[in-house]
């Protein structure tokens, strides 16, 4: 099931800020029961905070989920697949294949894919995620490109025993939530684009990528809402 805000469909530059579309996001989900929220770092985290201190939405616990994209390597955006937190790599080979990326070239992404989730580990102290077998889950990022994290993301909670998988993104193309769909028991997402180019930056009047500092800066704002 797809729930999306019909007035935001195939619209640019909606959301000032992350924060801001994660309070939105939150009046579209409105009171649904979850069991944990999994957060994916760093563009997720201002999402995350937004979802969670919004009136409209029931506070529970919260834990990171670092899933990285495999990138195509002339783009930092674009992804020709990911890694799940325990190091399974998820590839779309009809991509490879499509734009000729050699072995080699996909070996060092993915490397470099895994020293990420190794590094944000460290960086966050992250305690192992806990027991989410029979969980009702609701993952959220700042936004969908390809799809392939959000998917291998779920893919990897549903065989840790997750009940329900529920996804919350701010912004997505038509085809990657299509194509995630079939993984998932439901998608919230405010702004569905159609068309052959997207982008998530394209969303938000504000973008940039989050440093580590401004991130951590974020689990302590996370972690305030608990005091």
């Amino acid at each position: 099931m797809i729930v999306e805000d019909k007035s935001l469909h195939n619209k640019e530059y909606i959301f000032d800020t992350r924060v801001q579309a994660g309070e939105m996001l939150a009046k579209l989900i409105q009171k649904s029961e979850f069991d944990i929220l999994l957060i994916i770092p760093s563009g997720g985290l201002p999402v995350g905070f937004g979802l969670l201190s919004a009136k409209d939405f029931d506070i529970i616990p919260y834990n990171l989920l670092i899933v990285r994209k495999v990138q195509v390597p002339w783009s930092t955006e674009a992804g020709m697949g990911a890694v799940t937190p325990d190091g399974q790599v998820i590839l779309n080979d009809q991509l490879i294949s499509h734009y000729t990326i050699s072995n080699s070239q996909t070996k060092v992404q993915i490397k470099q894919a895994i020293e990420r989730i190794t590094k944000l580990r460290a960086e966050f102290g992250l305690p192992d995620i806990p027991s989410l077998e029979n969980k009702k889950i609701l993952i959220v990022d700042d936004g969908i490109a390809s799809g392939f994290s959000m998917k291998a993301g779920s893919q990897w909670i549903k065989k840790l025993g997750a009940s329900e998988i529920t996804l919350a993104v701010p912004t997505a193309p038509l085809r990657s939530v299509e194509n995630i769909l079939p993984f998932v028991t439901k998608i919230y997402c405010l702004n569905i684009r159609e068309g052959f180019s997207f982008a998530v930056a394209s969303a938000y009047k504000n973008w940039y990528d989050l440093s580590i500092t401004e991130a951590k800066e974020f689990v302590f704002k996370l972690n305030s809402l608990y005091d």
